[in-house]
């Protein structure tokens, strides 16, 4: 049986030697362990320009066996190198079967420095062991895209926009396949309200990431809300849509976020006039909000929600009107 897999990554191996060694390796493995039973050619991956195995993304059919043999080789071959990782998932009717996280493990300085600064990056409160370990990583090897990429995220938690400006810029011109630095860029423009360039960062996000990474829904959620701020309607409700109907896993963080997207979604619709789908969704916000909901301001939502009853002259306008008022909401106080 097949099933549809998507491949994307990159792995950089730092030396022209252990480049040689890899792709030598690749082959040999292919054809020896695995029958050439794989589903990425040698010559479709690997660049020698930049010592690196590049897999911008490949989408097709294999079978569990093509998978695992392909994610497998991917893995041994990660070993050798220095930065990078590669996503693999087999999907079968939007469920995922299987998914591969493959990134450098080995004993080399610059792998452990990165690895060493990842956990330090997950860890509330330790930001400045972890900016020193990338700061290691990136004095190890100065083509590391993901050092930079981090280091940019533990700048913006200091508010040393400019730096982390910097570090996602050189992040970019190192690897472009890295979604997290342009969202990180994105999120900057937004900080200084440059919107429209803000919306591109988003975009190029979400071009770069697919629809079962978290980023790629987040970007969609900022680029609604830059969409709505300059008031174009019809295009901040399509990513709402999207993201509001969207099935996320329940670990998943965009769970959190999805009473705000409900909100923002019937703000789009109010301000394109559809006025019944904006009590229904404004409705399905206020229903599924908990305290682990994320910037949510439930005075909003109640507020849009007696307007768009207002609108339809709906006798419970006045209601929702009032208590946006009582909960502090300034709109609703002004409008009342």
């Amino acid at each position: 049986m097949f099933y549809k897999s998507i491949i994307q990554g990159r792995l950089s191996f730092g030396t022209q030697k252990s480049y040689d060694k890899v792709v030598k390796m690749y082959a040999y493995r292919a054809e020896t362990y695995y029958k050439s039973d794989i589903l990425l050619l040698q010559e479709d991956i690997f660049n020698s320009a930049d010592l690196a195995m590049v897999i911008p993304r490949y989408v097709g059919n294999a079978s569990d066996k093509n998978f695992k043999n392909t994610v497998s080789l991917i893995d041994y071959c990660s070993q050798f190198a220095v930065a990078g990782s590669v996503q693999a998932w087999m999907i079968n009717e939007g469920k995922i079967l299987n998914h591969a996280n493959i990134f450098p493990n080995s004993d080399r300085t610059v792998v452990q420095n990165f690895n060493q600064g990842e956990k330090f990056f997950r860890q509330w409160g330790k930001n400045e062991e972890a900016l020193e370990a990338f700061n290691k990583t990136i004095e190890g090897y100065q083509k590391h895209g993901q050092a930079y990429e981090r280091r940019g995220w533990i700048n913006i938690r200091f508010k040393n926009y400019s730096d982390a400006l910097y570090d996602f810029n050189k992040a970019i011109a190192l690897d472009d396949s890295i979604a997290f630095a342009y969202y990180g860029k994105g999120q900057i423009a937004m900080h200084e309200a440059n919107l429209e360039e803000a919306i591109d960062c988003f975009e190029a996000t979400i071009k770069r990431s697919v629809a079962l990474q978290s980023v790629h829904w987040r970007a969609r959620l900022r680029k609604a809300e830059c969409l709505i701020e300059l008031e174009q309607w019809e295009k901040a409700a399509f990513e709402l849509r999207f993201f509001t109907n969207r099935k996320f896993a329940p670990d998943d963080s965009n769970n959190q976020r999805l009473p705000r997207a409900l909100t923002m979604y019937g703000i789009a619709l109010i301000g394109i006039e559809d006025y019944l789908k904006a009590i229904e969704v404004l409705t399905r916000a206020l229903e599924i909000h908990d305290d682990e909901s994320k910037n949510v301001d439930l005075s909003q939502t109640y507020f849009y929600r007696g307007l768009a009853k207002k609108k339809l002259n709906k006798r419970d306008a006045k209601a929702d009107l009032l208590q946006a008022s009582e909960m502090g909401y300034e709109a609703a106080q002004e409008f009342l």
